[in-house]
Order: structure tokens, then C-alpha cells, then sequence
């Protein structure tokens, strides 16, 4: 007999293990519930009820990490977190069944999390286009109509040279093109609406002719985004998660995609020392407001796709685990964007700054990040779409 140890790590690595076998199809439904540990953080409880959820959890063989200072109840509350496998933390349930503070409330809530993953659908319509998630993530290429962003300042900020690096993406395999005319590079200003409107519209009034691709607009003003939409854009890019407060009715009315993305302070402070306690913890907040805000406004849930802003007010430590964390801001019920490529983090990894160098660590963040990111929004599409073919084919096991 040979003992062989097997490495398995996502769904589709067990069930390709038990195809092989043979095993019932229904196999993997009773398998899950034993083999996966689930983790779930549950804000802040009074240090009593966190006891009393640990001892429930422990009874079922998961467990509840709290502050060692709620045993004693030396502090008057704490956070916890959840951890087990799914039939683990459904036996701790059932153990909170008749407890006081609320823990019965979380046992239901509990549940529903492991019967349901937010449901996010395959496809978001995009007035006449449609962008399918069914092989993510999705191509957004970047193009920069400003005289000053950080990697192609004035590269683009010709009509002619912009329209035809927009087309080359497109052929290259862009699903996206994410067109902004005012750059939000560490330190920049704001750009009025009429100067980037005389920047953008030629450009949408050119590619709505004949683009493929969604044609997003990346702006921060309500203004502009109208125009904008009017022009014939598909999809908005709000940096700024609809800080200007007409934003949101002006997206509900057109009912197109918006991104809303997570920033701490502005452009032109951003970099001014930003500070986390808990990053993920704070990012995830302010999203799960501002889609409410969204949803509020008229904007359906499956229209929002979020952005938790790497580079945007964060330190390298902070866009590292960002990054290592994305699948978690897949449970708002929305699809993910992680703009990352050529951002100055990058080149603090490997000490350097010359943009070219750092395509290259933006490739290897594109193949590690593609499993949990929807959207990735990129300098290099060419690029992309080879190093995605390479990442689908070793997911699915197959070059199709």
C-alpha cells in the first residue's frame, strides 16, 4: 500500500480528487461540511456573552477567540472570532439556543452565512454591453487622458494618441477601458469639470462608435460623470465613493455600474501618514455604508462593484495585507476591483522605480490575486491577458 499526502486547497482541487474516484456527485455537499474551516469575525460583544459564545462553540469542536482580558471580564467588551468547521460551528449553534444577549440572534445569523454566500450574479449589465464574470477576473485597462499621472503623464492627453491606445487595449483583450482626466496620484489636485470634460468627451464620443469593450469613466464629480454618461460611457469609476452627494442619483438615473472606492483623506493628502488600527476591519466598514448610501439612491446591489483603494492612503504593510485578504470583501455581495498595477508599492519591494521594473510585480500581483479579484484594473493589457491565461488554465486544468 502507498500513503501518498495530498495538497488541497480549493473547491475545485476536491472535487477533481473525487471525480477521480468516482465518488456520488452529492459527495462533496456532505464532505464540505466536515473538511473546510470557516472563519467569521463578530464585532464587538460584552466580555460575558463572548464566554458564554465560547463555551457553545467549544462544545460543537470549534472555538471563539476573545480578548484574554473578557475571561476575567476585566474589560467590558471584546471582539471574536469564529473559527471551525461548518458542522463545528452549526453544533455551537445549536448550543446558543436560549442564551441571553443577543446570541441567539447571531446563531441564526450564523447559519444563514454558511447556507448562503451572498449571491452575486454572473453578469452586470452595462446599458448595451454586458460584463461576465463567468471567467474572472475582467480586463480593465487604463487610460490616462492627464498631463501628470504617475507612469503616462501626457502620454494620452492627445484625442488622436489616446483613441488609439484605447483600441490597441481593446485588441489586445481589455474588457474594460477606464478612461480619467485628472489624475489622483499621491499629492495631486482636483481638475475642474469643464477641463476634464474637454478631455474626455472627444474621446467617448469617438470610441462609442465602435468599442467592444465597456467604456468606464474614472471621476470623482457628478458633473462630469453626467456628461459623461451622456456622451455615451457605460460605467463610472468613483475614487471617491460618491463623496460628491449628487453622484449616486446621477448613476441611479442612468442605471449603469459604479465603483466605489475606499481613500483616506484626498489625492492631494493621502500619503500624509496614513494610520490603521484595523485596516481590513475599516475599509470593509466604510464600504458596507457607502453601498447602502448607493442602494438607498436607486442603484441596484449587482450594479456596485468595490475598490478598497490600494495605494489610496494606505502603507506598503497596508496594501500587502489588503491584497492578501481581497476574498473578504466578497461577502458585501458585490464584485471586487483591485487596482493595483504600477503602484509606488510595488517598486518599495523590489527597490525600484523605473515602470517598466515594476510591470513585472504588478504581473505576479495580477496571477496571485486573480482567484478573489472580479475586475483587474491595469497599465498593461497585453500583459494580462497572458499571465490570466496561464493562471485559468492551471485552475481549471485545461488550456480552453
Amino acid at each position: 500500500m502507498r500513503l501518498r499526502k495530498l495538497h488541497l486547497v480549493t473547491d475545485k482541487d476536491w472535487q477533481r480528487e473525487l471525480a477521480i474516484i468516482g465518488a456520488d456527485p452529492e459527495t462533496w455537499d456532505r464532505l464540505s461540511l466536515k473538511c473546510r474551516v470557516v472563519v467569521f469575525s463578530t464585532g464587538y460583544l460584552p466580555s460575558t456573552a463572548a464566554n458564554i459564545l465560547k463555551q457553545c462553540m467549544l462544545s460543537g469542536g470549534a472555538d471563539a477567540i476573545v480578548s484574554r482580558g473578557s475571561v476575567s471580564c476585566r474589560i467590558k467588551d471584546t471582539e471574536a472570532m469564529i473559527i471551525g468547521t461548518p458542522r463545528q460551528i452549526l453544533r455551537g449553534c445549536a448550543s446558543l439556543a436560549g442564551q441571553q444577549f443577543d446570541l441567539p440572534a447571531l446563531a441564526g445569523e450564523l447559519r444563514d452565512a454558511l447556507d448562503h454566500f451572498p449571491l452575486i450574479p454572473d453578469t452586470i449589465h452595462a446599458r448595451n454591453k454586458v460584463l461576465d464574470f463567468r471567467k474572472k477576473p475582467l480586463i480593465m485597462g487604463i487610460l490616462n487622458a492627464t498631463p501628470d499621472s504617475f507612469s503616462d503623464g501626457g502620454r494620452y492627453l492627445n484625442t488622436d494618441d489616446a483613441l488609439i491606445h484605447a483600441r490597441q487595449m481593446v485588441s489586445q483583450g481589455a474588457d474594460i477601458i477606464d478612461i480619467g482626466a485628472e489624475s489622483t496620484r499621491p499629492g495631486s489636485l482636483s481638475v475642474p469639470a469643464d477641463v476634464q470634460l474637454g478631455r474626455l468627451l472627444p474621446i467617448i464620443e469617438s470610441l462609442n462608435a465602435d468599442c467592444e469593450a465597456v467604456i468606464s469613466v474614472d471621476t470623482a464629480n457628478a458633473a462630469v460623470a453626467s456628461a459623461a454618461l451622456y456622451a455615451g460611457a457605460d460605467m463610472i469609476n468613483d475614487v471617491s465613493a460618491m463623496s460628491d452627494p449628487i453622484m449616486a442619483r446621477t448613476v441611479a438615473e442612468a442605471g449603469v455600474p459604479l465603483v466605489l472606492m475606499h481613500m483616506k483623506g484626498t489625492p492631494e493628502n493621502m500619503q500624509d501618514n496614513p494610520v490603521y488600527i484595523n485596516v481590513i476591519e475599516e475599509i470593509y466598514s466604510f464600504l458596507e455604508e457607502r453601498i447602502e448610501v448607493a442602494i438607498e439612491a436607486g442603484i441596484l446591489r449587482e450594479r456596485i462593484i468595490i475598490d478598497p483603494g490600494i495605494g489610496f492612503g494606505k502603507r506598503l504593510e497596508d496594501n500587502l495585507h489588503i491584497i492578501s485578504r481581497l476574498e473578504e470583501f466578497r461577502w458585501l455581495g458585490c464584485r471586487v476591483l483591485l487596482g493595483h498595477s504600477l503602484k509606488s508599492f510595488i517598486g518599495q519591494l523590489i527597490h525600484r522605480e523605473d515602470t517598466v521594473e515594476m510591470e513585472i510585480g504588478s504581473h505576479a500581483i495580477t496571477a496571485l490575486s486573480s482567484g478573489s479579484a472580479d475586475i483587474v484594473r491595469v497599465h498593461d493589457v497585453e500583459g494580462t491577458f497572458q499571465v490570466l491565461q496561464i493562471t485559468r488554465a492551471l485552475e481549471y486544468g485545461t488550456s480552453g
